[in-house]
């Protein structure tokens, strides 16, 4: 053959390879479906270090609850958009006037060695969490709540009065009574099964590895083979625990974890470029708003109120200090939850909040300067917040001064004595939302969570038959009319609600949850998350 020659049979022949390999590929995937596959390790970073991996004891460390999350399970769960779903609980049937719930358990469900799981959990779950002597913090949100079995699969719940939102309380895990009965109330915080659970859930403790001190800095959860639901498809979950952020940060770029959590905004850009890497954001029904003091004069002025809040530009303030991390609010329900319905746009109109000041005639002289201080806890993020909400006054004419305290002491000798003029914070609503203990006048005492000391007889009024009504109409109507009252008063000047943002490796799918109550509940829905894929016909 010429040298043209065998130039034009050498094209021919890669055109001929390439076209069977196009061929092969339409084939494989007409005839084909890509499914996921079992297998994997997937190793992750956390801040903290976990002491009560029992949903019993476990207080506000995020890393206990992650674990618990993996470990056990609840009687309902969350399923990512807005709503809640069976998990031990097969069915539920309320009375008409709402004081009572028989929950119908699974019966197909056992413990991690291999015990079945009955209503005799349940109840015993409950009386050990309302047992003084076992000081639960979840004690005070049982309270009144009596629970008995009816069947060795059947429970029921006796409120003292009806309320609504009582089915999301059922998400609470259930612990193993045959391993707890025998432990008495003194040593119960100290047992074994604190670190070695044993659980219902999708993963099962495999091994834990501590320092010489005694620091826990692996902690190692293996598959269920035996899930009630079905084997999550990542074989191995490791989890390594540090104690700053900076340190998780740097763990990964160590390559020593793929993934962590929870991610600050201020490192969005940073890893947005890793292209190995993905940010994950979850959608929690929570606000933060400057909850301004009714027991300052200042604040009952109705007008001032609300030039404040149009002083802020809350779409400028989300996009530059939060990176787009986070939904602009003028009321304490956020849309996704319930709706459109409860969509309010953020008003932002500096013009308007200079001429409310001006027909006020504040702030012309030095003895009608409008001055107050704002508190905040000692946050980065909460920070810059607060710094651009006070150069946003100064343009109004309302000088403001920070008092930035550790949020322990913030909570001790602040918030409790209501020892301040305004407040920049956070509260977590559920996504059923009852505003009740946040807004209600009878809350308003030191104990209570009304953190602007508000009172108004007719949002009373909606709060209570919010959280007492069983008709899915009549009880939006009324967290309708709640959003209105507290946009329209602004007792509070509602500002946006974050997202909270995690690490994942690219290669991990299947994690689709959006709204959640809590952090922990990113993994509501591990068993369905893969590594791998593998081609089906």
């Amino acid at each position: 053959m010429t040298p043209k020659e065998r130039l034009f049979s050498s094209i021919f022949f890669l055109l001929l390879i390439a076209g069977l390999i196009l061929l092969t590929n339409n084939l494989l995937n007409k005839f084909t479906t890509l499914e996921p596959k079992e297998g994997g390790i997937l190793r992750l970073g956390t801040i903290g270090r976990p002491a009560y991996i029992n949903p019993v004891l476990s207080q506000s460390n995020d890393c206990e609850k992650d674990l618990i999350e993996l470990i056990y399970n609840g009687l309902f769960s969350v399923d990512g958009k807005g709503s809640l779903i069976p998990k031990l609980a097969e069915k539920v049937e309320i009375s008409e006037d709402g004081t009572s719930y028989i929950v119908f358990l699974k019966e197909n469900v056992s413990w991690h060695d291999g015990i079945p799981f009955t209503a005799d959990d349940v109840v015993f779950t409950l009386e050990t969490i309302q047992n003084p002597n076992i000081k639960s913090p979840l004690r005070l949100n049982w309270e009144g709540v009596v629970v008995e079995k009816l069947g060795s699969n059947v429970v029921r719940f006796n409120l003292k009065g009806a309320y609504q939102p009582f089915l999301q309380n059922l998400t609470l895990k259930i612990i193993p009574k045959h391993l707890w009965e025998n432990i008495e109330p003194t040593y119960f915080s100290g047992a074994e099964y604190n670190l070695k659970p044993i659980g219902t859930g999708p993963y099962l403790f495999e091994s834990l590895e501590r320092t010489k001190e005694g620091k826990i800095i692996n902690y190692s959860l293996v598959a269920n083979d035996n899930y009630f639901e079905k084997k999550p498809y990542i074989s191995k979950l490791i989890f390594k625990f540090y104690d700053t952020y900076e340190l998780v940060k740097n763990g990964l770029l160590k390559k020593e974890i793929d993934g962590f959590f929870p991610l600050l905004t201020e490192d969005i850009d940073f890893f947005a470029d890793k292209k190995n890497l993905k940010i994950n954001s979850l959608i929690l029904p929570r606000y933060y708003a400057i909850f301004l003091n009714f027991e300052n004069p200042l604040f009952q002025n109705k007008s001032l109120r609300e030039a404040l809040n149009l002083a802020i530009s809350k779409q400028e303030l989300v996009m530059e200090i939060l990176k787009g991390q986070a939904l602009p609010l003028e009321g304490p329900i956020t849309a996704g939850f319930l709706g459109d319905m409860f969509d309010l746009k953020a008003e932002y109109s500096l013009e308007k909040a200079q001429e409310i000041i001006s027909h006020l005639g504040l702030g012309q002289s030095e003895k009608d300067s409008i001055t107050f201080t704002l508190s905040i806890p000692d946050n980065k993020e909460l920070i810059k917040v607060a710094n651009y909400i006070v150069n946003c006054w100064e343009k109004i004419g309302v000088s403001v001064e920070l008092e930035i305290l550790p949020l322990a002491d913030l909570e001790k000798t602040v918030i409790q004595p209501r020892s301040y003029d305004a407040l920049l914070f956070g509260e977590i609503i559920g996504q059923n939302p009852d505003l009740y203990s946040f807004w209600h006048s009878s809350q308003i005492t030191n104990s209570g969570l009304n953190l602007s000391n508000y009172q108004n007889q007719e949002l009373d009024k909606f709060l209570e038959t919010a959280r007492q009504t069983f008709n899915e109409k009549k009880r939006l109507e009324d967290l309708k009319n709640i959003q209105e009252i507290l946009s329209q008063e602004k007792p509070a000047i509602f500002l946006y609600n974050p997202f909270y943002l995690y690490l994942l490796p690219q290669a991990v799918k299947g994690n689709n949850m959006q709204y959640v109550n809590f952090p922990s509940e990113k993994f509501a829905d591990v068993e369905n998350w893969y590594l791998y894929t593998k081609r089906t016909f």
